[in-house]
């Protein structure tokens, strides 16, 4: 490994641990409730069972009561303050421990109050501390576990349930105790005897020797908890012992005592040891060790450069989903990114996501991108989509299938989240009548009428299931697959021509009915005729797109016309300088060949007249009388003459031969500045010529861009736009594109029908091979990776919590899951969404570090003492970062945000405009958690409420939290506003920061009947809305701890103002809350809030009255 997988080599270790040492607190006593009571069961106290209180509770027909037991209660600080001795504890982490009281095992009993073996579930989290603080070494005890003593116990037998924690010694002691349950229970009901408080105690004391449990940390004054739950009355089925059998073993029901994902984390370790697992899976564990990443601020000057490229009209996929309205700047920007990113290549992508901005709208256009490319990769394929026949051996049968063509394979998208909520809510809203405009559903029908009755709601098409545990998989394949049609409708009678959800029919019976040779039913579409479609929306969309790609470069064609036309003028001035200079040059060449010309006739004329001169000298010669009789002086005297007129002649022969060559030469430099003056004339020409046709061309873009300006209209990017401005825009996204890409979504979703009912026996085959995955029966990798794919083909979408993903993927391989996308990221641990990582090959997560965190039920202090002995720094620790803080790290695009702990926070992709809330909420969210970076989007909401603010109160009595003079005021409030407003049930959510003051407001909703659905604490409203919120502040008046804790980061408080469309009501002591960071941002915003009870409806009894007289005599 290298240097950087060092740092990272034992966090699958240090997150098993987390995941083994989390205990799980007891229930609250509630025994007041009618259906679902929960009794806290003392010393000398009776089991409900046996309780005249709680056995004349009146119970519908048909029903009976099921009791699960929490038992052997601990106090969790003195367990944690052993496990930080043992282990040692961290130097950064304060010596806070948490308090409570958890259990060391759970087991349910009949309505006889006879134990139910199978229900019996050991604690992990007990098991795993008795095992470290009973180890020599300590934490490897978790490794290599000491083997627990089980000769006295009696040897489990086939019929019980599987165990299979991922802890050897831990599933042998749980089989071992299950069977002395058994036991036990067959005894009781040989005796004719009930199980009592003896009874419990008894098996508490079996338990804490078999684990060597700390007797100091057990709490003696508590036997159980015990909740209770009003059941169908189960039939008596009598099974021949054959068919018992073959049943097959299924796992211990332990949903609520134990972690789900050490099995996951322990195979997670031995890969990433081995250097395995994908692109995303890599990213998410490493991006946090890297140091100076390369980051681009989307809101700095070259961050914005970068956005408005992203979002040219090249970038965005072929299909949207349906929508009155564009996505808004930054969520183009995020989709275009995700599909650019990841379409090709696998990898992770972060989107921040603060409250109200469009995450699920987002989301959307990712499925619908999917969809898109998997129907234009089926119509390439045609009948070569399938390959080869194969099957599959289950007892004596095999069972069809047929293998997709692997340009289909990793196409699944998968919804999941830690939030049970969030799952249902995309689930819900991705086929829901609301999600498109009203006439989608008249241009297309993907079985919606299959897709209502599988959500029993109006629904348009079947886009999405939830999925996950065991009985939502059971509900969709017996809806979706089977139906309910009844045996006299499937006689000899012709069925409807058409598919016919509504009266029980399922996709099997349909598909059935398609088949050939017989075809009782013809298929909504041919498959030309959906191909044809297809085809067309796709030219379409394309020509579209190209005429924007074109206008697109308008700005950028005119800016480089512009600079050629400025080369152009500047070679017309160069040209005509240089023609001027060549000119002037030219005559004074002209000149000066004049002159020599000149010159030379001169001196021609010296050389004639010498030469004459010469002659007549030559004429003169002294005889040779002369020369005697002058004693040759005459003669020397000639030849001196002659000599001089020679000597000259010579010299101006020569000076005659130097000015011809001189005159040739001028006269050449003449031709030639003639030749350059004719060239630089034609250059000109064409200068001229080219810079005419380039201010031309650069008029005509101009009339083009202004044209394109004047179509596209507020869908032109404006780059000198406000911030708000260019927030709340659409670049590109004009009606006829937008209506365009639509289009070729709603025509790839008559693909995938045509696809399927065109392919009624192959397409059975797989999809009745999903089913089997969804049941559960054991597949191989390929065989649960063609069958997530088929699934796929039919419903695009799919969602879990990651609670069952383990073990609904449990045969899903690496990178199985082309589309894994994490809803509310944020409040998501680590190492529960690292499994689905493991499984996805492109991973979009979506969340906010500002609002609600992960919830880690592990004291800090031992989390911290975990971490020491890993040596895994704080940055991976579940009770200090989310998945999307892990996942926000990866991303190189993003922006900073402020944090109370280390100034700023890096966060991915962001997405900006809020359209939710009204000020003061937005204003108030947006100062105190995101520096300004949301844009206002939403217009004021027209409602008769009074205006948001603060109802004062200054509280008396308290019970814990719950101050009592704030219930009396949030009872004035809420009468007041329906009896003077018209407030209804479903405009209100009534929430408090803390659990004990929930519990009151439930009462209070309830008796005033108002929705207990839409009460309780502000963790309860994370990714929901109402018209109205009332905050109830509560804390203890005698103490600022309470206050403190919830205003030590802006995250609950964002949460809870966000929830508010148009008005929040606060109630509180506000001198004391205003001194709170971030809560005295909320009481500057808040005016005074004054409501008068309705006169009406007076009460006689005030709220406080009725709770003194209930709660405390």
């Amino acid at each position: 490994m290298n240097e950087s997988s060092i740092k990272t080599e034992n966090v699958f270790l240090f997150w098993r641990a987390i995941e083994a040492l989390t205990p799980q607190d007891i229930d609250k006593e509630n025994a007041r409730d009618k259906l679902n009571p929960v009794y806290k069961v003392g010393a000398g106290s009776m089991l409900p069972w046996d309780d005249p209180e709680h056995t004349r509770k009146d119970i519908a027909p048909g029903k009976v009561w099921r009791y699960s037991a929490q038992a052997g209660v601990y106090h969790l600080s003195v367990i944690s303050k052993m496990l930080e001795d043992k282990i040692g504890a961290h130097e950064a982490v304060p010596e806070e421990r948490k308090s409570g009281k958890c259990r060391l095992f759970d087991i349910g009993f009949s309505e006889e109050g006879i134990p139910q073996p199978a229900t019996f579930m050991l604690s992990l989290s007990a098991w795993s501390a008795a095992q470290i603080l009973r180890h020599d070494r300590g934490v490897y005890a978790l490794h290599a576990p000491l083997c627990s003593d089980v000769s006295d116990l009696p040897a489990p037998n086939d019929s019980l349930p599987l165990v299979d924690s991922g802890f050897y010694d831990f599933d042998n002691l749980t089989l071992h105790l299950m069977q002395w349950v058994d036991n036990e229970a067959y005894r009781l009901q040989e005796e004719g005897q009930k199980a009592d408080t003896g009874w419990l105690k008894t098996l508490e004391k079996l338990v804490i020797a078999k684990l060597y449990f700390p007797e100091e940390a057990m709490d003696t004054t508590i036997v159980s908890v015990v909740k209770c739950s009003l059941t169908r009355k189960a039939k008596v089925i009598q099974e021949d012992s054959a068919k018992k059998d073959n049943k097959k073993k299924e796992a211990v029901p332990d949903d609520l005592i134990n972690s789900f994902f050490i099995q996951e984390l322990r195979n997670l370790d031995a890969e990433w040891r081995q250097g395995g697992g994908g692109a995303g899976f890599k990213d998410f564990i490493m991006a946090i060790t890297r140091d100076n990443q390369q980051r681009l601020d989307i809101r700095t000057e070259e961050g914005l450069d970068f956005a408005f490229e992203k979002l040219l009209p090249t970038q965005p996929p072929a299909g949207s989903w349906p929508s009155k309205y564009p996505l808004a700047f930054s969520q183009q920007l995020a989709v275009n990114e995700i599909w650019t990113r990841n379409y090709t290549e696998p990898g992770i992508f972060a989107v921040n996501g603060p409250p109200g901005t469009g995450k699920t709208t987002l989301l959307r256009d990712v499925v619908a991108a999917v969809v898109t490319d998997r129907a234009s990769k089926l119509v390439k394929l045609g009948d070569s989509a399938f390959k080869a026949k194969d099957s599959l051996k289950y007892d004596d049968r095999l069972i069809p299938y047929y293998s997709l063509h692997p340009s289909l394979a990793g196409s699944a998208i998968v919804i999941a989240s830690s939030n049970n909520g969030a799952v249902e809510n995309i689930s819900l809203e991705l086929p829901g009548m609301e999600a498109v405009p009203e006439d989608v559903s008249d241009r297309s029908d993907y079985f919606g009428g299959l897709a209502t009755v599988i959500l029993n709601r109006p629904a348009w098409g079947l886009l999405a299931a939830r999925l996950g545990n065991k009985s939502n998989r059971e509900q969709f394949v017996n809806t979706l697959w089977w139906g309910n049609l009844q045996k006299s409708e499937k006689g000899d009678e012709a069925p409807p021509e058409k598919f016919s959800p509504e009266r029980g029919e399922g996709l099997k019976y349909h598909l059935n009915l398609l088949r050939p040779p017989r075809k009782v039913r013809e298929p909504a579409l041919t498959w030309t005729e959906a191909v044809t479609r297809f085809e067309q929306a796709q030219a379409v969309e394309e020509a579209e797109r190209q005429q924007l790609v074109t206008s697109s470069g308008l700005t950028h064609k005119i800016e480089w016309l512009e600079e050629q036309r400025r080369v152009w003028e500047e070679r017309k001035q160069t040209a005509t300088l240089q023609i001027e200079e060549c000119r002037n040059a030219l005559q004074a060449l002209s000149d000066r060949l004049a002159a020599m010309e000149m010159t030379l006739t001169l001196s021609s004329g010296d050389r004639d007249e010498l030469d004459q001169r010469i002659h007549q000298h030559e004429k003169n010669k002294p005889g040779l009388l002369a020369n005697l009789f002058s004693l040759g002086r005459i003669s020397k005297a000639w030849w001196d003459r002659y000599q001089r007129l020679t000597d000259e002649s010579d010299s101006l022969r020569a000076t005659l031969t130097q000015q011809r060559q001189e005159l040739q030469l001028a006269q050449s430099e003449k031709h030639n500045a003639d030749n350059e003056l004719r060239s630089l004339e034609r250059e000109l020409t064409q200068v001229i010529s080219n810079g005419q046709a380039v201010c031309k061309e650069q008029e005509q873009n101009n009339t083009l861009l202004k044209q394109a300006i004047s179509d596209l209209g507020a869908s032109w990017p404006e780059r000198t736009a406000t911030d708000e401005r260019r927030e709340l825009s659409a670049p590109w996204l004009h009606e006829r594109w937008r209506k365009a890409r639509e289009d070729v979504f709603i025509a790839a979703l008559d693909v995938h029908r045509a696809f399927i009912e065109n392919n009624p026996v192959k397409m059975a085959a797989n999809i009745g091979l999903a089913m089997d995955w969804l049941k559960g029966r054991k597949l191989t990798e390929k065989q649960a990776g063609l069958a997530l794919d088929s699934l796929s083909l039919v419903v695009p979408v799919i969602s879990s919590t990651f609670a069952s993903m383990p073990r609904m993927f449990r045969d899903t391989g690496q990178e199985a899951i082309g589309w894994l996308l994490i809803d509310e990221a944020g409040q998501a641990q680590p190492q529960h969404a690292i499994g689905a990582i493991w499984r996805a090959k492109r991973t979009v997560l979506v969340g906010d570090p500002k609002q609600l965190e992960p919830v880690s039920g592990i004291p800090s202090t031992v989390e911290g003492a975990l971490g020491k002995h890993y040596k895994i720094p704080s940055c991976w620790w579940p009770g200090k970062v989310s998945a999307q803080i892990l996942a926000d790290q990866t991303m190189n695009v993003g922006t900073y945000l402020p944090d109370p702990e280390s100034e700023q926070i890096w966060v991915g992709c962001p997405l900006r405009v809020h359209r939710r809330c009204d000020d003061p909420m937005f204003s108030i969210s947006n100062h105190i958690a995101y520096d300004g970076l949301m844009v206002h989007g939403k217009k004021p909401g027209l409602v008769d409420f009074p205006e948001s603010g603060w109802l004062d109160v200054k509280g008396r009595t308290c019970e814990g939290n719950w101050v009592v003079e704030e219930g009396a005021a949030v009872e004035k409030l809420l009468l007041a506003l329906r009896h003077q407003y018209s407030l209804t049930p479903d405009d209100v959510f009534l929430i408090s920061p803390f659990r004990d003051c929930a519990k009151q407001l439930n009462r209070i909703a309830k008796r005033l009947g108002f929705r207990m659905d839409r009460t309780g604490t502000v963790h309860k409203t994370q990714g929901k809305e109402a018209t109205v919120v009332i905050l109830v502040l509560g804390g203890n008046i005698k103490s600022q701890g309470a206050k403190a804790w919830a205003a030590e980061k802006p995250n609950l408080l964002n949460v809870a103002v966000s929830r508010a469309k148009q008005r929040i009501y606060v109630i509180g002591e506000r001198a004391l809350w205003e001194k709170q960071p971030y809560f005295s941002t909320l009481s500057r915003a808040l005016g005074r809030l004054d409501v008068p009870v309705s006169n009406s409806n007076p009460r006689a009894m005030s709220y406080m009255e009725e709770y003194l007289t209930t709660e405390w005599r």
